[in-house]
């Protein structure tokens, strides 16, 4: 068969639409030629795609970082080509995150579990009917579910966005915004809380604790973030909702403290539950 038998009739491969030219007008495929069967283009091809691809990234790690708010107010609007996708790039550092665990993040043995003061009681409930059904000490089951749960909190970090929406609907339930706008805009907050806490500080940190042996204090590491936190969240509600300034201080403090509480309660219990089904 030769190359012009491949088009019968000048149709689309792909979608069988009538070809008017190089490319389809219906699916955009390209018709090829033996002249596209090269190795050549096959490797500038795939420089283009690792350029485009850093370029995207680049541009939107820094506008995440140097103009917090501002990737969900251009994604929102129809800005989209120079970054790249928000729920994609939260995906991809999702998967960098479960491929080099810096750092503990949200992660809890199960005797933390059992001796939280807000969701212990009935956690200890299930735990021990578990004990009494197996036969089994409650060192092992620990152990069965501390090796499961390092991963199960990882892959439910993907929660964190729609369990954040109540809380931005309650500090801005009167700005009527569609869903998908406060899904993109806590989509970008969301990436900088796992990307900043749980890569990039724990990273910076590990140097000085190999080389010299220097332990940071978790109660001021966690002080430290939830400030850190509060204000990046600030900023990003003075961008996008344009408000004045003390206002978005302030919305910023409640949202971080609210967004903590929801991973310390309803984040954690619902790790605890997956991860005890799975066992």
């Amino acid at each position: 068969m030769n190359e012009h038998t491949s088009h019968p009739h000048n149709h689309c491969l792909s979608c069988n639409a009538t070809l008017h030219g190089a490319f389809c007008a219906k699916c955009g495929e390209k018709v090829y030629h033996p002249a596209d069967k090269s190795l050549k283009l096959l490797i500038r091809e795939a420089i283009t795609f690792m350029t485009n691809l850093d370029g995207k990234v680049i541009t939107t790690v820094k506008t995440i970082y140097l103009r917090p708010g501002q990737l969900a107010l251009d994604y929102c609007r129809g800005v989209r080509k120079k970054y790249y996708k928000p729920l994609p790039f939260f995906l991809a550092i999702v998967v960098v995150y479960l491929l080099f665990p810096l750092a503990t993040g949200m992660n809890m043995e199960m005797r933390y579990y059992r001796s939280s003061p807000l969701i212990g009681p009935s956690i200890g409930v299930q735990i021990d009917k578990r004990l009494a059904a197996e036969g089994i000490t409650e060192t092992a089951l620990a152990e069965q579910f501390n090796q499961r749960s390092s991963t199960t909190s990882k892959f439910l970090l993907l929660l964190l966005i729609p369990l954040s929406l109540p809380l931005l609907h309650l500090l801005y339930f009167y700005t009527q915004r569609y869903i998908f706008d406060n899904f993109v805009l806590l989509t970008e907050i969301n990436t900088f809380f796992l990307l900043t806490i749980f890569l990039l500080l724990p990273a910076l940190l590990f140097p000085l604790n190999v080389f010299f042996s220097l332990q940071v204090n978790d109660t001021l590491y966690e002080r430290f973030t939830v400030a850190l936190f509060g204000g990046y969240c600030a900023v990003v509600f003075h961008r996008v909702f344009a408000e004045k300034w003390w206002l978005s201080l302030l919305k910023g403090g409640v949202f971080s403290a609210l967004f903590l509480l929801m991973i310390v309660v309803v984040y954690r219990y619902i790790v605890f539950e997956v991860t005890f089904a799975l066992l």
